[in-house]
């Protein structure tokens, strides 16, 4: 069976032995068929025969181990006693990616799409494709996206609702987002693995501003340079943090976006007061 989906108009195209369950947060994001493809992932549940690394590893996450031989690299999603769950392995521009499930250590095997997902390198995937991966929620807003950053616990989504509650714009994610430059314009979207209360929208704005947040006792605003705007940025972009070249690469990709694109420093109360001292920065930068 096969699918597309597509994600910050990257198109997967998956190739499936067996069938896959495509929840229903996953509808919104499937592609046209007649969509050309940037990437395919041939799904194989035969682990026998799967080709595995042999070699040391060059970075891990809470998930996943990372190796890289010759012109592959692999992903191998973490496992318990029976061994690793699954291998995803790839080349550098993705051009064939083969993701192997092993199904002994699962007391039912794997069946969905969002399963799948977690076994990929998405993080590598979107930053070969020039997409930011953010930490961030995101407002839709008369056709433009304003995201809002920081840390957990500082009031992204908090801030959303606001904007939701007293002027009527609309929440497009609560922890991710993706943003995405092109034909010269920067480009927003939500992404359907969304945190602890997710918005799965498969709609896509122009970016209009990106919020860093601060929590205070009154609402202040100031607009970044660019040099200051990209520091605290990037504490806030999801991407490979043991691999150097993934580092380099975001920043890049920020450096870019900080050209382009208001970087505003909200310091902020959970209240009415913080939309309007937002709003009327907006103006000022619309005027």
């Amino acid at each position: 069976m096969e699918y597309k989906l597509q994600f910050a108009d990257v198109v997967f195209h998956i190739l499936s032995e067996r069938e896959i369950e495509l929840e229903p947060q996953l509808q919104p994001f499937l592609a046209a068929e007649t969509e050309p493809a940037d990437l395919t992932v041939q799904v194989s549940w035969d682990w026998e025969h799967a080709k595995l690394p042999d070699s040391d590893r060059i970075g891990e996450d809470p998930l996943s181990y990372y190796y890289i031989e010759g012109a592959e690299r692999f992903c191998v999603t973490r496992g318990g006693p029976k061994g690793a769950v699954a291998c995803t392995r790839y080349n550098a521009d993705f051009r064939e990616v083969v993701c192997t499930y092993n199904e002994k250590p699962f007391l039912m095997p794997p069946k969905t799409m969002g399963s799948l997902m977690r076994m990929l390198p998405m993080r590598e995937i979107f930053q070969h494709f020039q997409t930011l991966f953010l930490h961030a929620s995101q407002i839709a807003l008369r056709g433009k996206g304003i995201l809002f950053t920081a840390p957990s616990g500082t009031g992204k989504t908090t801030q959303a609702k606001l904007w939701k509650q007293y002027r009527g714009a609309e929440i497009i994610c609560n922890d991710r987002t993706l943003t995405r430059k092109l034909d010269g314009v920067w480009h927003t979207y939500g992404y359907p693995i969304d945190g602890s209360e997710p918005v799965r929208s498969e709609q896509v704005n122009r970016l209009g501003c990106v919020v860093l947040l601060r929590q205070g006792l009154t609402n202040t605003i100031q607009r970044l340079p660019p040099a200051k705007a990209v520091s605290l940025l990037m504490r806030q972009v999801v991407f490979d943090t043991w691999s150097g070249t993934a580092r380099a690469t975001a920043m890049q990709q920020l450096l870019s976006l900080v050209e382009d694109i208001p970087v505003l420093l909200l310091t902020c109360t959970p209240d009415e007061r913080a939309v309007e001292t937002l709003e009327q920065k907006l103006k000022e930068i619309e005027d």
